[in-house]
């Protein structure tokens, strides 16, 4: 169900869902990015070696009266190709949209 309502309701399509939790009456659910969709965010290449990764929110709309976090695993990704360490390019994310508690608003 949460895969189906992840891909259909917030357009999630290539992030891969681990679980859901309910914390202070929000709906949090926990993805990361399916590992034959990494690629570097530089030059797109899909030769890549992990390199950590970091946990960031992203707040949703929400589903009735509660409200929605996405809790993504960021991977940081160096490139074999061009040689960057950057973290991978979120998706379903606006770039440069960052709130003072490092959510973005989808």
């Amino acid at each position: 169900m949460s895969t189906s309502l992840l891909y259909h309701g917030f357009g999630l399509t290539t992030q891969e869902y681990l679980k859901t939790e309910y914390e202070g009456g929000s709906v949090i659910f926990y993805t990361e990015t399916k590992p034959t969709k990494l690629k570097c965010s530089n030059c797109g290449s899909k030769e890549v070696i992990k390199r950590g990764s970091k946990i960031r929110d992203f707040r949703c709309v929400p589903i009735g009266l509660r409200p929605v976090i996405i809790r993504a695993k960021v991977q940081r990704l160096e490139c074999l190709n061009c040689g960057v360490i950057r973290q991978e390019r979120i998706t379903f994310a606006d770039e440069k949209k960052v709130t003072p508690t490092d959510s973005v608003i989808l």
